[in-house]
């Protein structure tokens, strides 16, 4: 075939004809080059020579059209510049001085090309997807009847090379110059085009939640430089955060400075803004690794809340809340959900949180968005106390979390945490073991002193009290000292704050050698107060941790009164009241309450092996030794079901050892040594490590225990009334009244009024000075 190069536009001394002769890449007509005959006709250019490393990336580049190689040279030559084949930037600038390609294919095939060199590297199956999709917007709605057809004839011109990941495979390119030039080239209908392509692949993102770092990038990239700010916000939704740790600087640059106009699009473009500029101005002209470390940094603990919209403006009625509501259900925006739950919740409005959490899920387009709002929805229903519902919804998401996991991402690991946690806490501990050991396995590289994913707080409290919780179980306190102290540092932790009371009250009662090292810490415990407003069940959790520091002390009025702020669902309440008994030395009255709620709905099974080790407890100072051994082997097969030694360990440290002597060669202590396995390698270990649990815990209480009558009595005395005016408040004879005084100094061990309100108020049955 011969042409003239003048109409050609090739450069040649002396003019005339070029044969242009067939290769073994390209075949008859093909303007490609094989890289040997692509450097021979560089060779022919009146220009300097190029080296054969240059040679090689720029026959790569422009897909061995010598030609357009030759136009990219003579114009970074006439421009001073150094030429780069593999730069975007030098692509982008350079193809700008030369003339149009010619690719030698038809118009379907041209238009397929156009589409597929506004992406990077693609597999096969987003290529077919864009093709199918886009080349209408080229095609006057001809379209593409045989996209891997199209594939193929790319593939054999050099227009679209194949390159070999090692982690998303073989994938699909447009060699970089080559494609520069046809974007540029198809600058008069890229608007439609790039608006269907961004259409397409932003759905695909949507509906699977799996993301590939390029493909992201140049996404980005692409709604930001056509200024489609709905898909820019689109992207922001289905991707999230995450899009900082896959793309680092291609979503720095893509949400930076947005103009005004875009940031009025919606409040996720404020608000992802706002965060661009946080992380690119932390990162500090860093590399992509530095913007991903930024990016962890500036989502660390509190510092995500006051970006959120409306963060300030607080949700005080029903109303406010329908018209957050509304709001989202208007822009489809799934932030404006979140935060609504985040006020709801912070408010102490766990169970609206969590209804305006389902009703905004099935309406959410992107599976990310919804599995975040899901997350969200299963905390609130956690603090709710609605534990089975919110382990359902963690069970339902953590697939999907799994398989579109990002290193670095908060959203598996926060799911898998909280499971942990609200499994621990309602008594599925088989399923806690299991999250923890995973996450123990996932991080066991990464440093524990360091945060090393976004949005932390969501992530590591919740971690650390399922930690601490299941090592109390097992009774390995050194472990739950060790993420008590991880949890007391962390400085962020709302409403999980009630956590570090209980757990230090509870390992204080296992281990303090004393009475005053039991006070100091329930004490010392009122420290970690924080932030929130607190639920029912945080209440309780706070009541629960004080009376059962105040058994342990043998003050039982105490124990009374923070017994009496449990909520009436509290299962505690019963298990606390028997072990008052228990203490107050009225075993008959233990073992009958304890018979009386062993089989109500109420109790849960961790509250019934409590109440049948104290049954034991009561029968063994009784008398009745058959029925306590009966009772305490039923006792410990219980808590090895439950995975708890709590409910033996909690028992007074002499009855515990009378128990333990009574069944020492049981068989059954080889069915708890199996489940706690962790802490003790064998009975022995396990039944020592019983005897040496709890020893200040108090047994019998030793200060006096009054009636109802005898309480009533104290209060008028602290009240100042005489004797005849308590007679006449009682409806009682002064002589009566006399007597009754007489009975109760005897009981306090005193003689007068004074020294009987003095030690009233030492035992706990009045307060103030």
């Amino acid at each position: 075939m011969f042409v003239d190069e003048r109409d050609a536009g090739l450069i040649r001394r002396g003019g005339g004809l070029v044969t242009m002769g067939s290769n073994a890449d390209g075949g008859v007509g093909d303007p490609r080059r094989s890289l040997e005959d692509f450097a021979a006709e560089l060779g022919f250019f009146d220009m300097d020579p190029v080296d054969a490393d240059l040679c090689g990336r720029l026959w790569t580049a422009c897909a061995g059209r010598a030609r357009f190689a030759e136009s990219v040279l003579r114009a970074a030559a006439d421009a001073g510049v150094t030429v780069d084949p593999d730069s975007a930037s030098f692509s982008d600038w350079v193809v700008g001085l030369c003339p149009r390609v010619s690719l030698s294919l038809g118009p379907g095939d041209e238009a397929a090309a156009a589409v597929l060199a506004q992406l990077s590297a693609v597999t096969e199956t987003t290529a077919l997807q864009a093709l199918t999709a886009v080349a209408d917007d080229l095609l006057g709605g001809l379209g593409i009847s045989d996209p891997e057809g199209v594939i193929d004839r790319l593939c054999s011109s050099g227009v679209v090379t194949v390159v070999e990941d090692e982690v998303r495979g073989t994938l699909l390119k447009v060699p970089t110059l080559l494609a520069a030039k046809l974007r540029r080239d198809l600058d008069s209908a890229a608007g439609p085009v790039v608006a269907s392509l961004l259409d397409v692949l932003i759905e695909h993102m949507e509906s699977t939640g799996t993301l590939e770092a390029e493909l992201l990038g140049d996404v980005l990239l692409l709604a930001r430089s056509g200024g489609h700010w709905s898909q820019l916000l689109r992207i922001a939704e289905a991707v999230g955060i995450p899009m900082f740790l896959l793309a680092p600087r291609s979503s720095c640059t893509a949400f930076r400075l947005l103009p005004p106009r875009a940031r009025a699009t919606g409040p996720g473009l404020e608000f992802f803004g706002t965060l661009a500029e946080d992380i690119a101005s932390s990162a500090d002209g860093c590399g992509a690794d530095g913007i991903r470390a930024a990016a962890v940094a500036q989502t660390g603990p509190g510092l995500l809340r006051s970006r959120l919209p409306g963060a300030g403006a607080g949700i005080d009625s029903v109303d406010s809340i329908a018209d957050v509501v509304g709001r989202w259900e208007q822009r489809g925006e799934s932030l404006i959900a979140i935060r609504s739950m985040i006020g709801l919740a912070d408010a102490g409005r766990h169970v609206e949180a969590a209804s305006v959490g389902m009703t905004a899920a099935p309406m959410v387009r992107s599976v990310r968005a919804r599995s975040v709002i899901r997350l969200l929805t299963a905390i609130a229903l956690h603090h709710a106390a609605e534990h089975r519902r919110a382990l359902s919804i963690l069970n339902e998401i953590e697939g999907p979390a799994r398989s579109g996991h990002v290193a670095g991402d908060f959203l598996l690991p926060a799911i898998m945490a909280w499971t942990a946690l609200i499994s621990a806490v309602s008594g599925d501990h088989e399923r806690a073991d299991a999250h923890l050991s995973a996450i123990a396995e996932s991080s066991a590289s990464a440093s524990a002193a360091e945060p090393n994913t976004i949005v932390d707080e969501l992530v590591r409290p919740a971690r650390c009290i399922a930690s601490a919780l299941r090592a109390l179980d097992r009774l390995d306190l050194d472990r739950a000292e060790l993420a008590l102290e991880a949890l007391a540092a962390y400085p962020e932790k709302r409403t999980l704050w009630v956590y570090l009371p209980f757990i230090a009250r509870t390992i204080a009662i296992l281990s303090a050698e004393g009475e005053s090292g039991l006070l100091f810490v329930n004490d010392d415990a009122e420290r970690f107060r924080a932030s929130g407003v607190l639920s029912e069940a945080e209440r309780d959790l706070l009541a629960r941790g004080r009376s059962m520091v105040f058994i342990a002390l043998g003050q039982l009025r105490w124990a009374e009164i923070e017994r009496e702020r449990l909520s009436s669902s509290c299962d505690a309440r019963i298990v606390l009241d028997v072990r008052s008994k228990l203490i107050a030395g009225r075993s008959a009255e233990a073992i009958s309450c304890a018979d009386t709620w062993f089989y109500h709905r109420s109790l849960s099974p961790h509250g019934r092996a409590e109440l049948v080790a104290i049954r034991a407890a009561a029968q063994l100072r009784g008398g009745d030794e058959d029925a306590a051994r009966t009772d305490f082997s039923i006792a410990v097969s219980l808590s090895a079901w439950v995975s708890s030694l709590l409910p033996l360990a909690l028992l007074p440290q002499a009855d515990r050892h009378r128990l333990i002597d009574l069944i020492a060669d049981s068989p059954v202590w080889a069915e708890a040594t199996a489940e706690f396995s962790r802490s003790f390698d064998s009975p022995a270990a396990l039944i020592a490590g019983l005897r040496s649990i709890g020893p200040v815990s108090v047994d019998v209480a030793a200060m006096p225990q009054l009636s109802a009558g005898e309480a009533q009595l104290i209060d008028c005395l602290a009240r100042g009334l005489s004797v005849a005016e308590i007679a006449v408040e009682l409806q009682q004879v002064t002589g009566t009244v006399k007597n009754r005084l007489s009975a109760l100094y005897r009981r306090f061990g005193v003689s007068n009024r004074a020294d009987a309100l003095s030690r009233a108020r030492s035992f706990g049955y009045l307060s103030g000075s």
